[in-house]
């Protein structure tokens, strides 16, 4: 019965682990807007944050660091998918650590509720991370 007890431990303690080590990869960059309920007329903005992960490889000089960062957004909007499946590219690239996503404003006449999260993509075009969700309500 003690064994049984031990085994069964183990398969948790294992399963836990591994869900955590799979959620890390999410914890490497997050999403976020400065505004969730923007008045007709008022501007809003989104923040990335990236974390950079020790690099073991070679060395390139000091340090590595995949840089610069490409944010592609994905969404819905109500609940039905408003961005094409290869996403929405920021016209712009970032290096590690937190960024303002500029040019969003509510212009009217767009009402809803629009979901957003981003792919983060490395110099190399390599998906890096994968950022929460967030909500932006349109009046």
């Amino acid at each position: 019965m003690k064994c049984k007890s031990i085994v069964v431990a183990g398969m948790f303690l294992f399963a836990f682990s591994f869900a955590a080590s799979n959620a890390k990869a999410d914890n490497l960059c997050s999403l976020s807007v400065s505004n969730s309920y923007p008045l007709v007329g008022q501007s809003f903005s989104y923040g990335v944050d990236i974390t950079v992960i020790p690099y073991n490889g070679p060395r390139v000089g000091p340090w590595y660091i995949p840089a610069p960062f490409t944010v592609v957004f994905h969404g819905s909007k109500n609940g039905v998918d408003d961005i094409p499946p290869g996403g929405e590219t920021y016209p712009a690239t970032f290096n590690a650590g937190h960024s303002d996503l500029t040019g969003y404003y509510n212009p009217g006449g767009y009402s809803g509720t629009y979901l957003r999260y981003a792919l983060i993509y490395d110099e190399y075009g390599n998906l890096y991370c994968t950022t929460n969700t967030v909500a932006v309500v349109l009046q």
